[in-house]
């Protein structure tokens, strides 16, 4: 375990060593949680953090919509002077 501090400006550096591990690259988004006497950090776009209700949910809704704009007509109508 590693130790931290918190700067005047209230900013706390990540160790490299887990940045790395965790393959977070500069700008990554970050939720932050309290949690009784700590705090977690949750990349903002991880499906890991998802309760695996979600996950299930999610998925069943992405199999459901799977080929639902099949035969659809992709074809656009544009008037001469158009490109």
């Amino acid at each position: 375990m590693q130790t931290v501090t918190i700067s005047l400006e209230s900013q706390v550096v990540i160790p490299r060593e887990i940045i790395g591990k965790l393959e977070w690259k500069p700008g990554k988004k970050l939720q932050i949680e309290q949690v009784e006497n700590r705090i977690e950090l949750f990349p903002v776009d991880s499906w890991r953090n998802k309760p695996d209700f979600v996950k299930e949910g999610l998925d069943k809704i992405m199999q459901e919509a799977e080929g639902f704009l099949k035969g659809i007509d992709t074809t656009i109508k544009r008037k001469e002077d158009r490109f």
